[in-house]
């Protein structure tokens, strides 16, 4: 059984040919997008990538269960026939932005990059993503990698911090200056090292719950340099994708989804490829009432000529 629900997963799965030989999932997570696409493209072999190493351990064996359970059920006539997904999955932990060299002039038919963040880090009280418990505040993908926000909070200037919360997280000049300048006097007298600790000095300015879970998101997106990898990934996938394969990317944040929009369009303009949908491909209705994640979610899809 799948752990969570893939965002926009009829979507996607629409857009896959089945004759594709190469899938790369750039992050894998619990393995439903993967699973899913396996299962369409029955000789296809998949690179699934993952900076959580955790995540990918739980995600190995999630497939691996699953195989299980669709062989002893023999739900499909032709499963024999194929090799079981699990053996057709090659496990990357690093992260989508280096998919050239990890690829290493390997063409990909269909690439997916899902840049939603798993609802489990928010679970976990001791990976310090959520503002509900008080734990270490960390918030790191990959935990073998420095800085952990704690870092970036004793260590950025003013205008750093400024910068930060302007950017990704919306807050006006006025106001990204006044939480800059109050973290960086209450560090001075005592160390920001736990969640609630961080959370104390947004509630000493104004910020309810919904604020502060938007400063968190900017300073965890920080913390995993999350807008350098898809700018980098966004500037190396092309030499990545075989002729008249396609390039899926499931964005969640306005930034985001601008980027991806500028990238896509930048490369149209050079007659190689083509937008497969206008507009971005947004989750319906009844998806947003079972899985609330997906409300913010826009799916845009390239294809290379």
């Amino acid at each position: 059984m799948i752990l969570h629900t893939p965002v926009l997963l009829h979507e996607v799965c629409s857009f896959l040919n089945p004759e594709s030989k190469l899938i790369v999932d750039c992050t894998l997570g619990h393995g439903g997008h993967t699973m899913a696409l396996l299962w369409l493209a029955k000789n296809a072999k998949l690179i699934a990538f993952d900076v959580d190493e955790y995540m990918m351990e739980k995600a190995k064996l999630q497939i691996g269960t699953r195989d299980e359970e669709l062989e002893m059920r023999n739900i499909e006539e032709n499963w024999g026939k194929s090799r079981k997904i699990w053996e057709r999955v090659e496990y990357v932990h690093d992260n989508y932005a280096n998919i050239v060299s990890v690829l290493k002039g390997r063409k990909a038919d269909f690439i997916l990059n899902d840049l939603g963040v798993n609802l489990e880090h928010f679970k976990d009280v001791e990976r310090g993503f959520s503002i509900r418990w008080s734990a270490p505040l960390d918030m790191r993908f990959d935990t073998s990698k420095a800085p952990t926000a704690a870092d970036i909070v004793a260590t950025y200037s003013v205008n750093q911090l400024k910068g930060l919360f302007e950017h990704y997280a919306d807050f006006s000049a006025p106001k990204a200056l006044e939480l800059a300048q109050h973290i960086v006097t209450t560090r001075k007298a005592k160390p920001i090292i736990t969640t609630q600790d961080f959370k104390a000095i947004l509630n000493a300015c104004g910020l309810g719950d919904k604020a502060c879970t938007v400063i968190f998101q900017s300073l965890r997106v920080e913390t995993n340099t999350e807008m350098d990898n898809l700018k980098m990934f966004l500037s190396a996938f092309p030499e990545t994708l075989n002729l008249a394969w396609r390039c899926l990317v499931i964005t969640y944040h306005s930034i985001e989804d601008r980027f991806v929009k500028q990238a896509f369009n930048a490369l149209v303009a050079t007659w190689n490829y083509t937008l497969i949908t206008k507009k971005a491909v947004q989750p319906n209705y009844k998806e947003v009432a079972i899985n609330r994640a997906a409300r913010s979610a826009k799916l845009r899809i390239l294809e290379r000529q």
